[in-house]
């Protein structure tokens, strides 16, 4: 990772980079199974490296 990636993502940024609409990355995070968001103050974040492992998961090694 170089310096000028982001560790955290908002929810428009983190759909963006997997290629899904907004919607469809609220569905994500809002899985029981999934715990790869936070919040900073109200706003909720993603976690660049537990999404890209999260993908990794799903894909059983094979993406990000």
């Amino acid at each position: 990772m170089t310096t000028n990636e982001k560790l955290a993502l908002d929810v428009s940024e983190a759909a963006a980079l997997i290629g899904v609409s907004r919607p469809t990355m609220y569905n994500i995070l809002n899985r029981e199974d999934v715990q790869i968001d936070f919040y900073i103050g109200t706003r909720r974040k993603v976690s660049r490296d537990a999404l890209e492992q999260w993908i990794r998961q799903q894909t059983g090694g094979k993406g990000a």
